[in-house]
Parts: C-alpha cells; structure tokens; sequence
C-alpha cells in the first residue's frame, strides 16, 4: 500500500487548524444562504378564497372545472392551496396591466 506524504512548512499545526475551521466556517456560511427551508402547505376552504379572490362561489367553482385554480379532495372536503390562489391572483393582475 503506498502512503501519501504532504508537509507543510512554515505553518503551525494551530494556524493549520484556523485555516480547516476558516473554510468550514465559509462553506457553511454558504450553504445557510442557500438553504430555504419549505414552509407547510397552507390551505383554505372555498369561502375563504372567494373572499381572497373577491369573487362568487359559483365562479370558484367555475374555475375549478376549467383548472384555473386547482381543488383538492381532503376527505369530504373541497381545499384549495393558498400559494395556488397566490398565483392566479398575480396572472389576473398581469393580464389586466396589459
């Protein structure tokens, strides 16, 4: 088995160390401005997003039969994902500044 031999001259083992926990120090730092962490799902009924919307019941459902806003079956329950709603809100909002 052959070894590999690295030798470092004119540094401490003390600096040597500073250097590792530099770098460690940066990587991390890094990564935590990368990191995003994912925020839970939230959800509202349908009268809450016709309030949200400023629109009736019967265009909720509407829009949901031709898949501008997505429903979601939770048990007996008609849900609809808040970030979705977020989302049709800002296309309406393009669409009307054109």
């Amino acid at each position: 088995m052959e070894k590999n031999i690295t030798q470092l001259h004119d540094v401490t083992p003390e600096d040597l160390k500073q250097m590792i926990l530099n770098g460690v120090a940066q990587q991390l730092e890094e990564l935590t401005k990368q990191f995003k962490p994912k925020e839970p799902t939230k959800w509202v009924t349908r009268l809450e997003a016709t309030r949200i919307l400023g629109v009736t019941l019967a265009t909720i459902n509407n829009w949901s039969n031709k898949g501008i806003l997505k429903r979601h079956k939770i048990g007996n329950q008609v849900r609809f994902k808040r970030e979705e709603i977020d989302k049709v809100l800002q296309s309406s909002n393009k669409k009307a500044s054109k």
